[in-house]
């Protein structure tokens, strides 16, 4: 992996050779080119044009005040004999002689990613691409703050397509950049086994590494489409927040990221796997593709039909969700290990859960009667917890009492499951960050999962991405061609244009104070003891979002958790 990682720099350096010898100031423009040619200034009868050096787009300009450029390469499609291997950079070396007939119509997403389950002819392993929303009137001299959405899906499902940020761009009144990354899913994405890990051309962690190459990418070009590379703020949720925190912590923290600031919404990756249980899974693959008596299994693995492939992604032990490992290298150990070691790198966060962030994950009420039953639905997440460190959880999360936040037996279960990663791992990270870090907890629900699931998953995992994304919470899949969005209430689009405020002040100023709308309660850091409430108002124009202080025994649940960092694997 070190090798692959310094080849990846040193092409990275050969690409800008020819501007080493510019002045300082063709130096900071290198990657912020206009769309002018060797032929003069590039057009296209499809959109605005932007000219990235080696490759120039023609963008969607169907929204007022806004442009799209989507289904953008940043790496080389990882196909044949780059399926299972680390992302390789695009060939970027400046092509001078760009026409109006090299513009590529850049006007719609990108394919979606194979997913999990997989259907034959839905998504595509060519699918790693960037969508970019811009101002209309930004240049290469703008020099705009950036935010990075990174989706989530558990590492295998869902698309960048379901959370457009049109909004975003408007409602800040042209004062940033978004920019949505598709990155390789579940066994495309996250495949490992010491076969991958011991062959000079293949690695475990691939998805993670292609959003990863997405930020290098951004740092290189983004000034080409009115970005400012130094103000990249990236952001997730649930595994999309999962990997938000990796990179965060990558290497065991890097001095200068390719970025500046995170966010991380309800953070969720499964626990790592062992090395043993790591290759049973790889042996489950290599069996359903017919590769397991190889000689070069990789070899063998990258020759198999994408049919057998989907196969092996459909049938697949419970237990095997191919998700990041760690590698000892850009995942060097446990994620909370290294955040309490230090080992991270020191960039200002915004970070929050929901209210009931682990209600859609245990099953109904009535299905959660006894102690026995609350170990259980943990021990489904956690399966390598000990007895001693269950029994000590049923101490730590007693019966309920006139003391305790939860009042039922399926409360008890629901804040436990939800306390030991959703909802605390966001505090436990801002806690430690020695940064600028603010808190939130989000309290009001999407009335899609209320509808589909019941009113007791109240505000349940997503249920902020409804208010953030204009009504939706997933992108495409396998299962649903195309996200569906529903219209807000007026007390709903008070909170969605509070919150799309907030989180685009963050990524614009650091602060989400600094351009948050009129009549928005004041956050407060979180070093102060509080987080910031964000929830409904009674009538439309109001919300109900203030600043709480946290209860005593949140932080304690929370230290207890991360005091059994071994058992969980997180």
């Amino acid at each position: 992996m070190h090798f692959l990682r310094l080849a990846s720099q040193l092409f990275a350096v050969v690409t800008l050779l020819p501007y080493a010898f510019a002045d300082d100031s063709d130096t900071v423009e290198a990657s912020s080119v206009d769309a002018s040619g060797f032929f003069g200034s590039l057009k296209s009868n499809l959109g605005p044009v932007v000219n990235v050096g080696y490759a120039a787009y023609a963008g969607n300009a169907t929204l007022p005040g806004i442009t799209f450029y989507g289904g953008i390469p940043y790496i080389e499609p990882p196909v044949g004999n780059l399926r299972f291997a680390p992302p390789k950079q695009l060939n970027e070396f400046p092509n001078w002689f760009l026409s109006n007939d090299d513009v590529v119509d850049a006007r719609n997403w990108g394919p979606i990613c194979i997913q999990q389950p997989a259907v034959v002819g839905i998504g595509s392993e060519d699918c790693v691409t960037l969508n970019i929303w811009k101002p209309a009137n930004a240049t290469s001299k703008s020099k705009l703050p950036v935010y990075v959405y990174i989706h989530g899906g558990g590492h295998y499902y869902n698309s960048a397509q379901g959370f457009p940020a049109n909004d975003w761009v408007a409602r800040s009144n042209g004062g940033l950049i978004a920019v949505g990354i598709q990155y390789r899913l579940g066994l495309l994405g996250y495949l490992s086994g010491s076969a991958i890990v011991d062959s000079w051309s293949a690695g475990p962690n691939n998805g993670l590494l292609d959003q990863r190459a997405a930020l290098e990418w951004i740092q290189r070009h983004i000034g080409a489409f009115g970005g400012d590379p130094k103000k990249v703020t990236i952001g997730g949720e649930s595994s999309g927040g999962g990997s938000v925190a990796l990179h965060v912590s990558a290497y065991g923290g890097e001095k200068n990221p390719p970025f500046r600031a995170a966010v991380i919404e309800s953070p969720g990756n499964d626990p790592f796997y062992t090395t043993e249980h790591t290759e049973y899974c790889f042996g489950n693959v290599t069996k359903q593709v017919g590769c397991d008596g190889s000689d070069d299994v990789v070899r063998c693995l990258r020759k198999a039909s994408i049919g057998a492939i989907i196969s092996a992604v459909n049938n697949k032990p419970s237990t095997c969700k191919y998700g990041p490992v760690i590698d000892g290298d850009y995942v060097p150990d446990i994620t909370t290990k290294l955040f309490a070691a230090g080992k991270f790198s020191k960039v200002p966060l915004l970070a929050g859960h929901n209210a009931q962030d682990g209600s859609i994950f245990i099953g109904a009420p009535s299905t959660i009667n006894t102690d026995a039953d609350i170990v259980n639905t943990v021990l489904k997440r956690y399966p390598s917890l000990t007895s001693a460190t269950t029994s000590a959880m049923l101490v730590t999360y007693p019966p309920a009492s006139n003391t305790t936040p939860w009042k039922t037996q399926w409360e008890r279960a629901m804040y436990a499951y939800m306390e030991s990663e959703l909802g605390c791992l966001d505090y436990f990270i801002g806690n430690v960050s020695g940064k600028a870090a603010f808190n939130y907890r989000w309290d009001a629900p999407d009335p899609n999962l209320i509808a589909s699931r019941g009113a007791y998953v109240g505000a349940a995992h997503t249920a902020e991405l409804f208010y953030l994304y204009d009504g939706t919470n997933s992108g495409p899949s396998a299962s649903v061609a195309q996200p569906v969005f529903t219209p807000f209430s007026p007390t709903q689009d008070t909170l969605a244009r509070q919150a799309v405020a907030w989180w685009s002040s963050f990524a614009r100023s650091l602060d989400p104070n600094t351009h948050a709308i009129a009549g928005s309660p004041k956050w407060e850091r979180a070093s102060k003891g509080g987080f910031m409430v964000a929830d409904l108002g009674a009538a439309a124009g109001k919300t109900n979002s203030r600043m709480e202080a946290r209860s005593n025994d949140y932080p304690k649940r929370c230290a207890w958790w991360r005091s059994v960092a071994d058992d969980l694997r997180l």
